[in-house]
C-alpha cells in the first residue's frame, strides 16, 4: 500500500523475514525508481534482533547496495524508524519487531501507537510506504493505527492462510489460501477467485 503504514502480523517465525525480503524486492523491482531515475530504490530494514543474513537477502533476489540495515536497541526502533520515514529517501521502510526463534522482542506494541501515527504522517500523499512485522500472539490492549493490517499463518509446507483487516476497528476478513513457494518466487497466485497474492502489498 503505497502512502501508508501495513502491519504484517505472522504466526510462526522466519516467515516474517522472508515475507519482509519478499517485500523489498517486488519494490526494487519497479520500473520506475525514486526521483524518476532508472537505479533501483533505496529500501530500510530495521532489524534490531539483528535477524537478516547477507548471504540470504541476496538468495532473495534483494540489491544489497539499495539496502540500509539498521539495528537500533530496542528503546530506539521508534525514534530510528520516524528519521528513515521521515527523510524521503526510502521507498519502503520495514521495522521488523518479530524478534528470533525462541526470543521474543521486548518492545510493547500498546505504545508504538504514536509512532505509529508519525509514520503514517511522514508517508502519507506519497509513494512511499512502511511495513510493521509483528508476532501474533504478541498480545496488545488496542490495535495498532495502521492503514491496513494483514495476518499471516503457515497452514502446511505449501500453503499459507492470510486474513486481512476490513477498517480500524480491527474487523478481519474471512481467510483466504495462498500457494507458498520457496526461493525467489516468495508468493504465487492460485487459479482460483478466492485466493489472494501478497505481492500486491507493494
Amino acid at each position: 500500500m503505497r502512502g501508508g503504514v501495513v502491519e504484517l502480523s505472522i504466526a510462526g517465525s522466519g516467515l516474517g523475514t522472508t515475507l519482509s525480503l519478499a517485500a523489498v524486492r517486488a519494490f526494487q523491482e519497479r520500473k520506475e525508481a525514486s526521483f524518476g531515475t532508472s537505479v533501483k530504490p533505496w529500501c530500510a530494514f530495521v532489524d534490531p534482533s539483528s535477524s537478516l543474513y547477507a548471504p540470504g537477502v541476496v538468495a532473495s533476489g534483494i540489491a544489497l547496495e539499495r539496502l540500509l540495515v539498521v539495528r537500533p536497541p530496542v528503546e530506539a526502533i521508534g525514534r530510528v524508524a520516524l528519521k528513515l520515514a521521515e527523510s524521503g529517501v526510502f521507498e519502503l521502510v520495514v521495522v521488523d519487531l518479530m524478534g528470533t526463534l525462541g526470543r521474543s522482542l521486548d518492545c510493547s506494541l500498546g505504545r508504538l501507537g504514536r509512532v505509529v501515527r508519525r509514520l503514517s504522517m511522514a508517508v502519507d500523499g506519497t509513494n512511499k510506504s512502511v511495513l510493521l512485522v509483528t508476532d501474533t500472539h504478541v498480545e496488545r490492549a488496542l490495535p495498532l493505527p495502521v492503514a491496513q493490517r494483514i495476518e499471516v499463518v503457515r497452514t502446511a509446507a505449501d500453503r499459507l492462510s492470510v486474513r486481512v483487516a476490513k477498517d480500524r476497528r480491527g474487523r478481519i476478513s474471512a481467510p483466504r489460501p495462498i500457494a507458498w513457494t520457496r526461493g525467489l518466487a516468495a508468493l504465487e497466485e492460485e487459479p482460483r477467485e478466492e485466493t489472494a497474492d501478497v505481492r500486491k502489498l507493494a
